[in-house]
């Protein structure tokens, strides 16, 4: 063995050595700011674990996201293989123009989904259900895709599948050709993250107010400010590649609203649908509607009398704030931590006259709040 081949080795070896010590003295993080998630910790041991597979499983978790340097090594990676050439990485598209985009996978559970929106439904005894499922950036931004991207999964047919078993028992809103319209107005995804601009849910809100008949406020009745320019959303956080930059994000307050905002699992109550405290944070969306609430009351004192129950993903949380204008309270559900059931809540408020069901199409078929939604 040469001198240079020796050196090699003690160089390999050093780094080893580094990496595991490292590893096993640095401090391990609970939280992702940049991936906005939980971290896995290190298994619990017993004897069934390790025999079903469970524990060593455990920890390959948590040796992949306890990596030193996770966040700086998946720059790297993914750096590499966008300058390599590569249009995809993983579910999620490289464009042209910067932008980002989630794949589409067929959902498997749409008889399930259509049980839960007619249970609902049947269940309600005087207000009026309206659907709304929403098409993502794949749908409605499908010119942006590399050649060659695997789209024959069409989330069209998935909502006219759905639209129509639901046909009678809910108004299904159809809100495609309208985003297909608007697009050449605005942005209407974000390019870093997989929700929609609040421009693209201002689009679905006309929508929703002509079939619920009512005159959709003009944007331009709105103040609108732009509250950060430094949004690097969900999509980002799995590439972690500064290349693809940031989004801002734009809010719309109205000039008559008198708000009363309760956060009814917290007892918090604010003047404003919005949480600017998240904008000092990776998880920038949750400035709408202050995150994650099982139900929130929103009380506008200066809006005609009335109310609207939306049960809804997040999706909705940007859309929201504008329906505020329409209703005297808009009460918002997260069925995925609301416990026992809206319908119970809503049949016992007998201002709800209207109901609004809102989901995206990518996490429909494993959104858990759907199993509670009546």
């Amino acid at each position: 063995m040469t001198i240079s081949d020796r050196v090699s080795v003690y160089l390999i070896c050093v780094m080893i050595l580094v990496f595991t010590a490292s590893f096993f003295l640095g401090g391990k993080k609970e939280f992702s700011e940049s991936e906005n998630r939980y971290l896995a910790a290190f298994p619990e041991f017993s004897i069934k674990h390790l025999t079903e597979g469970k524990f060593t499983e455990g920890i390959e978790k948590y040796v992949c996201d306890q990596f030193p340097e996770r966040d700086s090594f998946l720059n790297i990676v993914s750096e590499a293989e966008r300058l390599s050439g590569r249009k995809q990485i993983g579910d999620i598209y490289l464009c042209e123009d910067k932008t980002l985009i989630q794949a589409y996978t067929k959902p498997k559970n749409i008889e399930k989904d259509i049980r839960q929106f007619g249970k609902l439904a049947d269940a309600l005894d005087n207000a009026k259900v309206y659907l709304m499922l929403v098409p993502t950036a794949v749908s409605i931004h499908s010119d942006k895709l590399p050649e060659g991207a695997q789209t024959q999964y069409s989330q069209s047919e998935t909502i006219n599948t759905i639209y129509q078993s639901m046909s009678g028992k809910a108004e299904c809103i159809p809100i495609e050709a309208a985003l297909e319209e608007k697009k050449a107005e605005g942005l209407l995804y974000y390019n870093t993250d997989h929700h929609w601009t609040t421009f693209g849910a201002y689009i679905a809100y006309c929508e929703y107010c002509r079939a619920a008949g009512y005159e959709p406020s003009a944007l331009s009745d709105y103040k609108a400010e732009t509250v950060t320019t430094s949004f690097q959303g969900t999509l980002y956080s799995k590439l972690c590649d500064s290349y693809f930059g940031a989004d801002e994000i734009v809010s719309y307050s109205h000039p008559d609203w008198d708000l009363k905002v309760t956060y009814e699992d917290s007892s918090e109550v604010s003047d404003t649908p919005y949480a600017a405290e998240y904008l000092d944070k990776k998880d920038k969306y949750s400035y709408f509607l202050n995150n994650i609430h099982p139900l929130i009351t929103i009380e506008n004192r200066n809006a005609p009398e009335g109310a609207v129950a939306v049960i809804k993903d997040s999706y909705a949380n940007s859309l929201v704030p504008f329906l505020i204008t329409d209703y005297r309270t808009v009460y918002v559900f997260d069925t995925r931590y609301y416990k026992g059931g809206p319908s119970k809540f809503i049949n016992e408020h007998e201002d709800i006259k209207d109901v609004l069901i809102l989901y995206n199409m990518n996490t429909l078929d494993n959104d858990a709040g759907i199993g509670g939604i009546y």
